[in-house]
């Protein structure tokens, strides 16, 4: 089988941009314990309890307070519903007395309550389901909360209470983390009949699967995240999530499906401090099974999204190895770098909460780790895949700015839609199409003071927001396909002949998705 590479342009990154990096691995410890060969110590901490009828009258509950992103944002400000535990004592002085305030202080800033506040904001109901869960114990007439539920993405989301760095446990559950918005946003929401999510910790991506999903299947290796995955399914009233237990691809061996998620602990590291964040195998191994294994289960038609982590020898060949992993997968591919850097500033990223003579110590281990690996940049990233019948499948690798992205699911349907028939139909099939720039499309023009054109840029506001630079001749033939025009008609449109660049920046459009077929 033939696999065609098609490389975006891949930015030089500024100094701005690596603290941001770093700071993001600083917030990433928060991340869910899931993967890999480290083993999980769930039994050295208290384990919630899934009891069916519980976690649906505590949903009802909440419901019936409004309990809700919109509420908790009139009360606290837009940052509210993502509170970290500093924030907590400033946000709780915020708080009226009310109902929705009780249910506020328990469940998102994890604070006792009183009894008969908490049974007047829940009711008698609801103060015995949170018993029944495990999510609260009774102290000195006070409900004192275990757990944590916030309404996220529009469902009710349970895990563990705030993050404590190094004391956290190996089986802690993490919150809805940066890295979970990343596979949020790039996952296709369109109807499926068989779901998979991979590593789900809390089940944040399983449960919003199961909204356009027959069936949703929800692994992890920690028993605590599958009995919060299981509760917070009946916290929604959703039915249609099955959990299992084991690593990786383990419990569905030989199952195909419509959609696969995946955000397991894919950090290079050479320790096995937090299974969170060190997957337990060698490099990159564990990315690699994720992406072989995510393809090899997928079935005809099949969208796969999910995050890894890969070497490279040099920064100017960043994703070699990656598209290697590729290689004969049946699947076209995207390839989205999010992150990158060299091995010092990665183990400065993930080793951030050390104190300096821990972090020194540290920097040694990671940097003489990856120095034996032969890697010199580490890349940090997503995969999206569409496993396709053909003889040639397209690979396409681009760098994306993770503080722009969003919801990037209409874009990748047509970006995958342009690779299907840029393989079958060969670039020449441009020159047939009736063409269209996708309605979020915008053009940037930089005019010098005699009102020439210097500059022109298309920039996608949607899903990547990906941007490229063009002359200011193809910036008006592309204009000039309106509600549907062929690229030939486009130029004669303009009075023009076809100017240079043209073929290449119709093919890149394409491929971005700023461009679909009418």
């Amino acid at each position: 089988m033939l696999v065609e590479v098609r490389e975006g342009a891949v930015p030089d990154e500024d100094g701005e941009e690596q603290e941001e990096h770093a700071g993001r691995h600083g917030r990433e410890r928060e991340e869910a314990s899931r993967q890999g060969d480290i083993v999980q110590d769930a039994a050295a901490m208290w384990m919630p309890t899934y009891e069916p009828e519980a976690a649906a009258a505590l949903g009802r509950a909440l419901r019936s307070v409004g309990y809700t992103t919109k509420a908790i944002e009139k009360l606290l400000g837009e940052d509210g519903p993502s509170a970290d535990l500093d924030d907590v004592p400033v946000l709780a002085r915020r708080l009226p007395s009310s109902r929705l305030a009780t249910i506020i202080r328990l469940f998102l800033l994890e604070l006792p309550v009183g009894e008969d506040a908490a049974a007047a904001a829940l009711g008698s109901g609801g103060v015995d389901a949170l018993a029944a869960l495990g999510f609260a114990s009774v102290a000195g007439g006070q409900l004192v909360p275990r757990a944590r539920i916030v309404p996220t993405e529009g469902v009710y989301l349970s895990f563990d209470g705030f993050s404590r760095g190094a004391d956290d446990p190996p089986g802690w559950v993490a919150s809805f983390t940066p890295t979970a918005y990343w596979l949020a946003s790039l996952t296709v929401r369109r109807a499926a009949q068989r779901g998979l999510d991979i590593g789900t910790g809390n089940g944040a991506h399983a449960l919003l699967a199961a909204r356009h999903t027959g069936h949703v299947i929800a692994t992890d290796v920690n028993e605590r995240a599958l009995a919060f995955t299981n509760i917070s399914a009946g916290l929604n009233g959703i039915a249609n999530v099955e959990t299992r237990l084991g690593s990786l691809f383990d419990p569905v061996e030989g199952e195909t499906f419509d959609l696969i998620t995946c955000n397991a602990p894919y950090v290079v590291s050479p320790e096995s401090r937090w299974a969170y964040r060190d997957g337990g195998f060698d490099g990159d191994e564990l990315s690699r099974r994720v992406v072989t294994e995510a393809a090899a289960h997928l079935a005809d038609g099949g969208f796969a999204s999910v995050l890894v982590s890969w070497l490279a020898a040099s920064e100017d060949d960043p994703d070699e190895r990656i598209e290697a992993w590729l290689e004969g997968s049946g699947c076209d591919a995207w390839i989205l770098g999010l992150s990158g850097a060299d091995p010092l500033e990665h183990a400065a990223g993930w080793n951030d909460h050390l104190t300096s003579d821990e972090l020194a110590d540290a920097l040694e281990e990671w940097t003489g780790y990856l120095r034996e690996l032969g890697a010199n940049w580490v890349s940090e990233g997503a995969v999206v895949l569409r496993r396709r019948a053909g003889t040639r499948n397209v690979v396409r690798a681009d760098a994306v700015d993770e503080d722009e992205l969003e919801y990037a699911g209409e874009q990748l349907e047509r970006v995958f839609d342009a690779f299907e028939l840029l393989a079958e139909e060969g670039d020449g099939v441009i020159q047939q199409l009736t063409l269209r720039l996708a309605q979020d499309t915008r053009l940037v023009e930089e005019i010098d003071r005699d009102g020439d054109v210097i500059s022109a840029t298309f920039r996608l506001e949607e899903g990547t927001w990906p941007e490229l630079d063009v002359d200011a001749a193809v910036a008006d033939v592309l204009l000039a396909l309106g509600d549907g025009r062929t690229v030939d008609e486009a130029v004669e449109q303009t009075g023009g002949a076809a100017p240079e660049g043209l073929r290449n920046a119709v093919l890149d459009l394409l491929e971005l998705g700023f461009l679909e077929v009418a």
